[in-house]
């Protein structure tokens, strides 16, 4: 058909060429700028990182994005209920004042493991203390309290409405969020760990030392391979903790969903920068 067009010569056909060209290009143009608003979404970075991923790790990625649906879905329903709110003009009362406060993250917490880690309801009760003994977050580690002393900072508890692991209606228990004060920095710094669940960091470290042992076997530099990973994972927890920390303070969930989005998207970006 292009070849008639051009064979015929006539300057009509070549600007009808061109404008059907632009309107094709200004499709496309918009639906990357559509696509590319919701990629701060952390939901959507996990579909756009399941559908483009070939690597060995991608079951594990798989996996740990299916265990984390409910609480995914749950996150996504507390903005939904905030923007809401705001649009019609309605008084949005979130679990606990999010501007001097932050909960602590959970590993299991909200995920579909959730009963089987609740002593109370887990066929494995040793086992289900045992896995929410160690359900804490990097800020309930010795780099917590490292964190702590070097930036004086002082500790209080808040009350929220948000169930713990064993909450039930005969024994209800609400997970306490932490009151960081001190300079700006240091507490900042606290409610980014506070962020990040210790299980959380050593799940993606997993993940991560797949695609290591994945690179390495397909004749990558051990080293190039090794560097990356970590790179990738520091970046992560880094700037998806300190972002998310910020934007949970300014804005609350809204603020804390996005915030973790911004600052995956920036680690991607960072890693593509670096070594691509």
């Amino acid at each position: 058909m292009i070849s008639k067009i051009l064979l015929n010569n006539n300057p009509n056909n070549f600007y009808q060429i061109q404008q059907d060209y632009e309107k094709a290009r200004k499709s496309v143009d918009k639906r990357d700028e559509i696509s590319s608003i919701f990629d701060i979404v952390p939901q959507v970075q996990k579909a756009e990182q399941l559908q483009n991923s070939n690597s060995a790790s991608t079951p594990a990625i798989a996996t740990l994005a299916l265990l984390n649906a409910p609480e995914d879905i749950r996150d996504m329903q507390g903005v939904c209920k905030q923007i809401s709110s705001l649009i019609k003009g309605e008084k949005f009362v979130p679990p606990y004042n999010y501007k001097i406060a932050q909960h602590p993250f959970s590993f299991f917490r909200g995920t579909l493991l959730n009963n089987f880690v609740n002593p109370n309801t887990s066929p494995f009760p040793k086992l289900a203390k045992w896995l929410l003994k160690q359900d804490i977050t990097l800020m309930d580690t010795k780099l917590g309290a490292w964190i702590t002393k070097i930036f004086n900072l002082k500790l209080t508890h808040t009350t929220t409405s948000i169930k713990n692991i064993t909450h039930t209606k005969t024994n209800p228990s609400f997970v306490k969020a932490k009151i960081f004060e001190g300079n700006t920095f240091g507490t900042l710094t606290a409610r980014a760990l506070t962020r990040t669940p210790k299980l959380g960091v050593l799940a993606l470290g997993t993940v991560e030392g797949i695609d290591v042992l994945s690179d390495v076997a397909n004749d990558e530099n051990i080293l190039e391979a090794t560097t990356k990973s970590a790179t990738n994972l520091l970046g992560s927890i880094t700037l998806s903790g300190y972002c998310g920390a910020i934007g949970s303070k300014m804005f609350g969930v809204t603020g804390s969903m996005l915030g973790t989005g911004i600052g995956n998207l920036a680690n991607n970006k960072l890693n593509n920068m670096l070594f691509d």
